[in-house]
């Protein structure tokens, strides 16, 4: 492998299951398995993958209210720590915590490595009815301000757009954009690679909308009729 710096140590971005534990890479287990220390988003999340691979190890916190953190981390790396940085699930840095850590990592000339796996976005893209050569992925559907700005973007692109949604807001969310974009059919994800795993394409007025519980976790798309 290529190092993009030089350093004592080296961090590293592990992508971890959306769902299902069987979806964890063979590299991914080795180097949890390996590095000297486990930064975590939720402790309890990654216990559970901890306990799945018969790893012994505690992990430490790390969410996105850890900035004072940083500074601490980059000293651990810098007396030769390995560090391994995971989300609640799927893709560090993908609408999680991660950035600023990696770019004090960088500016401090310390290694990084991005282990590569599951993720709900390219999870969806994957089973997507249409082509997403070209698309856009804009994290969370807004909460409330910056929902109508929102909606102006998605009428003026001709591409497919991407969201995550909390269960909580999605039937609110449905209704939203049912009354903004009669031209856009909508394809959901629901707990993606899970027991209850739902995929549905639609248009946005379809009754079965309604029918999609608030339970688990959404990712949709968004594409012109």
């Amino acid at each position: 492998m290529q190092k993009i710096c030089h350093a004592e140590a080296m961090l590293y971005l592990i992508a971890t299951p959306i769902g299902n534990l069987e979806d964890l890479t063979e590299r991914a287990k080795r180097i949890l398995g390996e590095v000297d220390l486990v930064l975590a988003e939720d402790t309890r999340q990654v216990a559970k993958i901890f306990q799945h691979l018969g790893i012994s190890k505690r992990a430490e916190s790390f969410h996105e209210h850890s900035d004072q953190k940083i500074g601490w981390v980059i000293g651990e790396l810098k007396n030769g720590r390995d560090i391994a940085l995971v989300s609640d699930a799927g893709t560090p840095n993908l609408s999680d915590p991660g950035g600023k850590l990696v770019e004090a990592a960088l500016r401090e000339k310390i290694e990084i490595s991005p282990i590569p796996g599951p993720s709900a976005l390219t999870a969806l893209i994957s089973v997507a009815p249409f082509s997403c050569t070209h698309f856009e992925f804009f994290g969370f559907f807004p909460k409330k301000k910056g929902r109508q700005k929102m909606l102006t973007t998605i009428k003026s692109l001709d591409h497919p757009v991407f969201f995550f949604e909390s269960p909580h807001r999605i039937k609110k969310t449905l209704d939203f954009l049912a009354a903004g974009l009669q031209d856009h059919k909508i394809l959901i994800g629901r707990e993606l690679t899970k027991k209850f795993e739902q995929i549905v394409f639609s248009d946005l007025d379809d009754p079965q909308l309604s029918q999609i519980p608030d339970k688990g976790e959404f990712v949709f798309a968004l594409i012109r009729k």
